[in-house]
């Protein structure tokens, strides 16, 4: 009586293993030098990635999160709303917009700002 393949992967104990996932949530760093280079943390769960960034990263914007579908979200733990009420930590993130905060103009030196003097 001859063995079906399946009947001889069974007997040798070879399983058909699951394709490899390719839908991964990504950690990426925001400085530009740095966005080409290989993701700091790719995950197959999005909770773990943002549990990633939580712990890595918690005051803000140094790392994002790259979802699957291509969408961009950063977490910052000091966010407020305009009239400061919180808002929600978790927001669109624009990479190319983004700037280092050494780069960044100095709190004071906007038109709203208020000057002594």
């Amino acid at each position: 009586m001859a063995k079906t393949d399946a009947e001889g992967a069974a007997m040798t104990g070879a399983q058909d293993k699951p394709a490899p996932p390719t839908a991964r949530f990504k950690v990426r760093s925001s400085f530009p030098l740095e966005r080409q280079k290989p993701p700091l943390f790719s995950s197959v769960s999005e909770k773990r990635a943002r549990a990633f960034i939580t712990n890595r990263f918690p005051r803000g914007e140094e790392a994002y999160l790259e979802t699957p579908d291509g969408k961009f979200e950063s977490y910052q733990h000091e966010r407020t709303g305009p009239y400061g009420e919180d808002a929600d930590q978790w927001q669109p993130f624009d990479p190319d917009a983004w700037l280092p905060p050494a780069e960044q103009a100095p709190p004071g030196e906007s038109a709203w700002a208020d000057v002594e003097g």
